[in-house]
């Protein structure tokens, strides 16, 4: 009676409970279906693919030690589930519950009825605080703190594996394609996936890097080793959430004076994490639909023109190009450039928040769909509960990036141009622009508009469908997604509880 392990997003044994409860019922199968139809869609990329095949090998080393392998399949997942029940007897399917974007959700259903009509069970695990169902937000994050404490599952001490006679029809991690897609440069840099690697940059963060973090999270300069760099890791299942609170919990016990603060900070937002998850999970189509329906009415037609100029960095804003740049050379960039960058898209440029979405999630290496499609609709005005975030980018510059030096390094079409203009070129008179050796319109473009009268009409759009019913509905909202964690729902009425729920910010 074999018991099947389906290895998601969930790359790694440690506080694995699938794994555990398997172990325990019978003979196992470590399984990964490598989906080309998922690798193929708009959110999805080789930057992604990359990373996960890593971890997929890191994964394999994991289980041989133990004396087991890695048995992967390609194709269709229901496709292959009913090919494995005709030949294996299959008593039980176990996996963690994926919050994943709708196509997974989809799939999922699709494979709960073929288990379900071949009389096969599938236990589904919780594994980062998100519960399902959902029932009521007002105990959640009282339900987030007691999994978070609970006991994490050890590595089983057996585990008997099942011992395939013919394998042709799987394959080895190493034997999954490196490469399924040329839509998108390689990163620069990348990060390297699996669990041995996401162990390391956690104790370099809770060691080394992670005293400075409360302060350093918010500039590009800083943000790159000040924040933990541990989002890939959490996205792919490298590292456990619950793992990860209580070894900062640990760490912030011994901690005084500035790591204290920091990791505070830091276990803050893991808790908004899970919150932005949450959102998702109780919502999936909050991938396609806007969260608050009135704010449909909002003109945001598409214009190639622009988002074309807005996707290669090309706006005329130089920190807006520099932080579109480095997030397509790195896979990343940190929080406050990903909000001003949609920010950006659905304010000045009244870009519709759908193509921009599913670009950015491909551009991230650590895209998490639970935490993308709830901030891109926070960030594009779309919730009806979060007050709207017009991020100035020349403001922001002057902010992070006082001297220019993250501007000047992303955008080198800037470089000989002085501090006094570098965060407004197109101010620059022409004898300047030449002695600067960038002509503007030829050597680097202009705005694609005038910031002040776009983001005006863009506030006055918001107004328009700003009446009665807008906040009552609001309200409905706030009751199934807003955050409860710094003020309690029955103290807040109206209006002001419409535009107070989940106003924090996830990083």
């Amino acid at each position: 009676m074999t018991q099947i392990v389906w290895f998601k997003r969930d790359l790694r044994l440690q506080d694995h409970s699938a794994l555990w409860h398997a172990a325990q019922s019978g003979t196992v199968l470590a399984l990964y279906i490598f989906e080309p139809d998922y690798w193929q869609l708009d959110d999805t990329s080789q930057r992604q693919w990359a990373f996960t095949r890593e971890a997929l090998i890191d994964l394999n080393k994991q289980l041989k030690r133990l004396g087991g392998e890695l048995i992967c399949m390609s194709g269709d997942a229901v496709l292959r589930f009913n090919k494995l029940a005709e030949t294996l007897t299959i008593q039980g399917v176990h996996s963690h519950e994926e919050t994943g974007n709708l196509w997974t959700f989809t799939r999922d259903l699709k494979l709960k009825k073929l288990l379900r009509n071949s009389d096969i069970s599938w236990r589904e695990y919780p594994q980062n605080g998100v519960r399902r169902p959902n029932g009521n937000r007002d105990d959640w994050a009282s339900h987030w703190n007691r999994w978070m404490t609970q006991t994490q599952y050890p590595i089983p001490d057996h585990i008997k594996f099942l011992t395939l006679d013919r394998k042709e029809n799987f394959l080895k991690p190493e034997q999954l394609p490196e490469r399924i897609s040329c839509q998108l440069p390689s990163v620069q840099q990348p990060q390297k996936g699996g669990r041995e690697e996401g162990v390391k940059i956690l104790s370099d963060f809770l060691n080394q890097r992670g005293e400075y973090y409360r302060g350093s999270i918010s500039s590009p300069l800083t943000a790159e080793t000040g924040c933990s760099r541990l989002s890939p890791y959490l996205a792919v299942g490298c590292i456990g959430m619950r793992e990860l609170v209580q070894a900062v919990r640990n760490r912030r016990r011994a901690a005084e004076g500035r790591w204290k603060a920091s990791l505070s900070a830091f276990e803050s937002r893991l808790w908004w994490h899970c919150h932005f998850i949450q959102k998702l999970e109780d919502q999936p189509d909050m991938e396609v639909q806007n969260l608050h329906p009135l704010t449909e009415q909002l003109n945001r037609p598409f214009d190639e023109e622009k988002f074309e100029a807005w996707k290669t960095g090309n706006t005329g804003w130089p920190m807006v190009d520099a932080s579109m740049r480095y997030l397509i050379a790195n896979g990343w960039v940190n929080f406050r450039m990903r909000a001003m960058l949609i920010s950006i898209a659905s304010y000045p440029l009244a870009l519709p928040w759908q193509p921009v979405s599913r670009y950015l999630a491909s551009l991230f290496t650590d895209y998490e769909p639970g935490i993308h499609y709830p901030q891109v609709q926070m960030q594009a005005g779309t919730t009806g509960i979060n007050i709207p975030r017009m991020y100035n980018p020349i403001l922001q510059a002057q902010r992070l990036d006082a001297n220019g030096l993250f501007v000047r390094r992303w955008v080198p079409e800037l470089q000989q141009v002085s501090d006094q203009w570098i965060f407004e070129p197109w101010l620059m008179p022409r004898a300047i622009q030449e002695n600067s050796n960038c002509m503007i319109g030829e050597d680097y473009p202009a705005p694609l508009v005038d910031f002040s009268v776009a983001t005006r009409k863009a506030r006055t759009d918001l107004k328009a469908v700003r009446d009665s019913d807008f906040f009552a509905t609001a309200q409905s909202i706030g009751e199934k997604h807003g955050s409860r964690k710094r003020t309690s729902s029955r103290r807040m009425t109206g209006k002001k509880k419409a535009r107070s729920a989940g106003q924090m910010t996830l990083f």
